[in-house]
């Protein structure tokens, strides 16, 4: 087998792998570009010189060699400029879908009775935090103004309040 197929089929892999995983888990690059405050839609050197952007390098380049199942200096030139394709049209593919996921996210300020679940309780101090479900992800937020109650951790209860602290309406059954 050739080396530009098992790059192929390592870019291909590698690249079904961090697709999935960023749509699962998020981004995984933690990266902080300083021209984000000066263009945000700008392509950079960082975008271009990182690992998704050397994973799309090798799937075009090497999905060209592959096709053409020869290496010359034509199919190589053709190769690199596919590659070099590959990384900025799938940098702006990303941006497109990354900024319309934002889009659709509501950020949730006022919680009216939404359900929750304890996570601890203090009772001695009548503080403790609670589970509920902000913007699609589940979060903590402080629980307080609870005399009273006999709270214990896994209880089902509605809470109000901001995303900074709730306290309980009712409890669920």
């Amino acid at each position: 087998m050739a080396w530009y197929v098992i790059v192929l089929i390592a870019s291909a892999a590698l690249f079904v792998l961090t697709t999935v995983g960023s749509l699962i888990f998020g981004d995984l690059e933690t990266g902080v570009d300083v021209s984000a405050d000066i263009d945000p839609g700008a392509l950079t050197t960082s975008d271009l010189i990182s690992f998704k952007g050397l994973l799309h390098f090798a799937l075009g380049f090497s999905l060209v060699l592959t096709l053409t199942n020869d290496v010359t200096w034509v199919s190589c030139t053709i190769a690199v400029l596919t590659g070099l394709v590959f990384v900025v049209v799938l940098y702006y593919l990303y941006n497109f879908v990354y900024t319309k996921l934002q889009q659709n996210l509501k950020y949730t300020e006022v919680i009216n009775e939404m359900d929750a679940e304890v996570y601890f309780w203090n009772e001695d101090r009548k503080i403790g935090e609670v589970f509920i479900t902000l913007e699609g992800r589940p979060v903590t937020v402080t629980l307080l103004n609870a005399d009273g109650l006999k709270l214990e951790k896994g209880q089902k209860i509605k809470v109000s309040g901001t995303r900074k602290s709730v306290h309980p309406v009712e409890f669920i059954v």
